[in-house]
Order: C-alpha cells, then structure tokens, then sequence
C-alpha cells in the first residue's frame, strides 16, 4: 500500500502467530500501518524500510482497510491496538505470560498496568517503564538505550509493548530487537494512554459508524487537528491517484 507493506491477517490469526512465537521462542515484531503513517512512509525511504521490516504491518485504521479495497488487496478487517486489547492481555493472562509495559508519559503505564490486572485477573505484568527518555535530537541516548535493554531482558516478558511514537518506536525495536530477550515486541503509540483511562476507549457507536477519527480530534483538537484535515485528505487523494494511475492489484 504506498510502498508499505500490511498484513492481511485477522485477529485469530495474530493470537497463533504470538502463541508460536511465545512457545517456541522466535521472534514476532508486530507495527501498526495507519494512513497517517502510511503518508509519511510513502514519502520516507528511511521510514518506509523501518515499517516493511517488522514481521507484521497491521491495518490500524479504517482509512487503511478502504484503501486495501481500492487496491484489490483486503484486509480481513481493522487491526488496531485498541481492537486487539483482548487478544493482547487476555491471552497472556490465560497462558502466564508476563508483559512489560514500555512507552508514554510518567506514570501511564503504571496506570495502564494497574486496569489491566482488574480486567484480566492473573495477567503478569512484570515491568513498566515511562517512554519519556528522548534527548534534544529525538532519539533515546545510548547509554539509556542500554540501561533500557538490560531493565526489559532482567524482566524476562514474553510480550513487551514499545509505545514512543512513530518513528521512534520503530527504530527501537530494529536497533534492538536482537538483544531484546523477548519473543514478541508491538509497537502500541498512545494505547497505554487509552488503556489507563479505560478498556473501551471508543464508545461502541463510535465503532459502529467508524468515526474514531473524528472521536480522537474532537477530545485533542489541538494536537490532532491537522493529521485528521489536511493529512488525511492528503492520504485519500495520493491513495485515489495511485489507483488511477496503477489500477487494480491482483487478489
């Protein structure tokens, strides 16, 4: 999809491929493609090769399942964080797998940690950690990085959940993935924020008539403003051009 490779799995699926990785002790490096993110690695090489590496590129976000449509190519269905959230942790806690619990401001993932051992009685969250470790030049210092590693691996997670934003996420997990002692690494942007409020973070008739876009810009219009007007209009003209200009995909 613009140069941006999205899986076509659903979430049963997702749940066997984590149980293969869990059990067997293979690594499973899940991201999320969104049409915000889409844009920007149609653009970005560098972006680009970050997403197309992970093992999985799941379809966050209506505006990507549609365009897999136009394309040719759908998706089973959308695949986002907020989705997936059983599968994520009620799985684990029915296996006693641990999580840790990596990203967002001080505090949220400890937040996050303390609903999630409410809604799943005997999940393990074995460690949390704020993502607030940037320096002046957006990346994490390496003698931070480290200390990271080393904090994560002594943990011992069967699932770790990096949630620094795009592209820092993503470039932690590649930088890192083969010192990480842990066989499933998901890239979660904001979701320790919505699962520190609650479990349902859209209200079901905002799933039902597919606006959560529309949700999440009316509660931060100030920040979101324009990934969900000008970006996104942005998205839908490049993804109509492209259709024109290259046709259907085969099936």
């Amino acid at each position: 999809m613009l140069g941006v490779r999205v899986s076509r799995v659903d979430a049963s699926t997702l749940r066997r491929f984590i149980t293969a990785a869990v059990t067997e002790r293979r690594k499973l490096t899940v991201t999320f493609a969104n049409p915000d993110y889409v844009r920007k690695a149609s653009k970005d090489a560098a972006l680009r090769d970050l997403m197309n590496g992970f093992d999985l590129n799941l379809a966050d976000g209506w505006g990507v399942v549609l365009a897999s449509k136009i394309f040719g190519r759908p998706v089973p269905g959308r695949m986002a964080n907020d989705d997936l959230t059983d599968d994520l942790f009620g799985l684990p806690a029915d296996e006693g797998w641990g999580v840790y619990l990596f990203g967002n401001a001080p505090g949220i993932a400890e937040a996050a940690a303390a609903n999630l051992r409410e809604w799943f009685p005997g999940l393990d969250v074995v460690g949390t950690e704020h993502g607030h470790c940037a320096d002046a030049t957006g990346e994490i210092p390496p003698a931070d990085a480290e200390r990271l590693v080393a904090q994560i691996n002594e943990a011992k997670p069967a699932i770790l959940h990096v949630g620094l934003g795009t592209p820092l996420q993503q470039r932690f997990v590649a930088d890192h993935r083969d010192r990480l002692d842990v066989p499933v690494i998901i890239t979660c942007g904001a979701y320790l924020e919505h699962l520190a409020e609650r479990r349902d973070y859209y209200p079901p008739w905002v799933l039902k008539l597919r606006v959560g876009f529309l949700y999440r810009l009316a509660r931060e219009p100030r920040r979101l403003w324009r990934r969900y007007t000008i970006e996104l209009c942005s998205y839908i003209l490049t993804v109509l051009t492209h259709r024109l200009r290259h046709g259907r995909q085969p099936a």
